[in-house]
């Protein structure tokens, strides 16, 4: 690519990360204008639904005091017809009605005192006279005026005389004046609901009193008394409705802001976000063409110096103006003088050759030691493999003869066993080792005490052992995060190893103990055959076969110790060995990190006292 295509990757590498940080900011910053917009709806509904209450308070006032009045207590009807004339008294769209307790209308201030009046639908008389509270009605039509109403029913005070029931009617327009008087936007919908979710009053198209409210908004202000819903009008005008509860009434107060008012802010911001945007990166894509093409020039320039400098003509160039082009121009024309050192230079190559060939050749050497090792370790592989399948077969020829004698047959059988469990000890270690060093291994670490998987291992050694070897143990208990299973197999290879090449009547001693209060330290001694000094560095080398120092008569092909490295490695632990010679056993250590805290299933392994236990 060229350097112009560099600049330019560079500037996106820069910008497109700005640009998206600006976006998010941007798109914040919408949301919460947004917001607060919306809330600021919310509190013109609350304010609307506190001015319908006032409206039915004002009223449920002056029904008090005609309920409570003097004249009604002494049923002088036509003084408490004057009574409530003078408060609805240029009022056209509210009025006030008199029911006693029999049901029968005494009288309607839309009609003159004695005009006879049936009223119908009054079965609330009962219930607002056995309540002995004042209620608010749902929308209805009125049966004297015949338009939608509703309506604040008043008990009168219980007493000796007959109970009457006093409503102020509201003609469903009346409310119209809390549109006007709380400024709200000519734009948005507005609408008064009664408890039944019928409308009572609405800011645009009075033809809507009495029909249903929009469904989605019936559902959601039927879940929750005041909220945000966005949906699409009757009208088909999509909104933002934001719905309250008013406390009195009951009533439902639902303002419809078109979403285009609530959006245009957003959109406008938007839209400059968006233009201020493409300024910059337009700015940004300007720039780097420039400076892309200065930089081009001078490498161009460059370039030409350095192709005179092949032909063996060096030229003095005309300073680029950029610093590093510049400085590559000056070296460009000062390599010449480097040229007389090519002669040393040439012989530094042929000595640095010459190393990387004897390199080669040590190399070469420790491919081929390593090649022996692996032919030495398939013929001993071969010779281990064979020797068992030799006994078994012997054996197996001794059951197959007629009238074997049973003691016999019993010495074969043991045979075949104790080689099988050989050659499935050596399938085992092949396959432990192959596992280690492809990686397939997994521990499955848990909290273990060491010291008790090294007492179960002993004890099952001790009655392989049969009483050959004297055993001193002394184990502190000691917790590891570790898999036991592996554990028990790097203490079992350890203790196979001393009962192996420790001679009958010899001794074996396994120890476990805490150092520093930060490992666990595991000892297995015996006063075996030991190791020779060459044998040291290697013993724990997989393939690696050191001199036969070691009794090759107890078999094996020398990959527990192998393993016993490799597994305390994966345990973060190490392992060493050491014999002062032929003859002089052999103490083989492991040391394992100590878990930090006390185990689920015992005590501290630092305040644990180490138990003896010879035998």
């Amino acid at each position: 690519m060229k350097t112009r295509t560099y600049l330019f990757l560079m500037a996106a590498a820069i910008l497109v990360p700005v640009a998206l940080a600006f976006w998010i900011g941007v798109s914040m910053l919408l949301d919460w204008e947004r917001e607060s917009r919306i809330h600021r709806v919310q509190e013109t509904a609350r304010a609307t639904a506190l001015l319908v209450d006032r409206e039915i308070a004002v009223k449920e006032a002056l029904l008090r005091v005609i309920a409570n009045s003097e004249a009604l207590s002494e049923q002088n009807y036509p003084r408490v017809y004057r009574l409530a004339t003078r408060l609805n008294e240029g009022e056209a769209l509210s009025w006030t009605t008199l029911v006693d307790e029999n049901k029968q209308v005494i009288f309607n201030t839309l009609r003159p005192f004695g005009t006879p009046l049936k009223g119908s639908n009054l079965g609330f008389v009962d219930q607002v006279l056995g309540d002995g509270k004042p209620r608010v009605t749902n929308y209805f039509v009125g049966s004297t005026s015949q338009r939608g109403v509703v309506s604040v029913d008043m008990p009168s005070a219980p007493g000796a005389g007959t109970r009457h029931v006093v409503s102020q009617i509201f003609d469903a327009r009346y409310f119209e004046r809390v549109f006007a008087s709380n400024a709200l936007d000519p734009r948005w919908l507005v609408g008064v609901f009664d408890a039944k979710g019928i409308a009572i009053a609405r800011n645009h198209g009075a033809q809507a009193a009495g029909k249903p409210m929009h469904p989605d908004m019936r559902t959601a202000a039927l879940h929750a008394g005041s909220g945000v819903l966005r949906h699409t009008t009757h009208e088909g005008t999509e909104v933002y409705g934001v719905y309250t509860r008013a406390a009195v009434s009951g009533w439902t107060v639902v303002i419809g802001v078109p979403v285009a008012d609530i959006e245009a802010a957003a959109r406008t911001a938007a839209t400059y976000a968006t233009v201020a945007l493409v300024l910059l990166m337009g700015m940004a894509v300007l720039i780097a063409t420039f400076f892309g093409n200065k930089l081009s020039a001078a490498l161009q320039q460059a370039g030409s110096v350095a192709n005179s400098l092949a032909r063996g003509a060096i030229a003095r160039p005309r300073p680029t103006k950029v610093d590093e082009v510049d400085a590559l121009l000056d070296g460009l024309h000062f390599t010449s003088e480097a040229l007389v050192r090519e002669s040393t230079a040439r012989q530094a190559l042929q000595h640095e050759r010459e190393q990387l060939l004897l390199s080669e050749q040590r190399a070469r050497r420790s491919a081929e030691a390593q090649s022996r090792a692996k032919d030495n370790f398939l013929a001993m592989l071969g010779h281990e493999l064979r020797n068992p399948l030799a006994a078994i077969s012997g054996a197996m020829s001794v059951l197959e003869m007629p009238n074997v004698k049973p003691e016999l047959a019993a010495n074969a059988r043991e045979i075949s066993r104790r080689q099988m469990r050989h050659l499935t000890r050596i399938v085992d270690d092949l396959l432990d080792v192959q596992r280690i060093l492809s990686g397939k291994i997994v521990l499955q670490r848990a909290p273990v005490d060491l010291a008790e998987v090294l007492r179960a291992c002993v004890e099952a050694k001790r009655l392989v052992d049969a009483g050959n070897h004297q055993w001193e143990v002394a184990l502190a208990p000691s917790w590891v995060d570790g898999d036991r299973t592996r554990l028990e197999q790097i203490v079992d290879n350890l203790l196979h190893n001393a009962i192996k090449y420790t001679p009958a009547g010899g001794s074996i001693a396994v120890r476990c103990s805490v150092v520093d209060g930060r490992q666990v330290m595991v000892e297995v001694s015996d006063t075996g055959v030991g190791l020779a000094p060459e044998l040291l560095p290697v013993i724990f080398d997989v393939l690696v076969q050191g001199p036969t120092s070691i009794d090759r008569a107890q078999g094996g092909l020398g990959l527990g110790l192998a393993l016993v490295k490799e597994l305390s490695a994966l345990h973060g632990g190490k392992v060493a060995v050491h014999s002062a010679g032929h003859g002089k056993g052999c103490t083989f250590t492991v040391v394992f990190p100590l878990r930090e805290a006390a185990g689920a299933g015992g005590p501290h392994p630092v305040t644990a006292q180490p138990t003896l236990d010879p035998a």
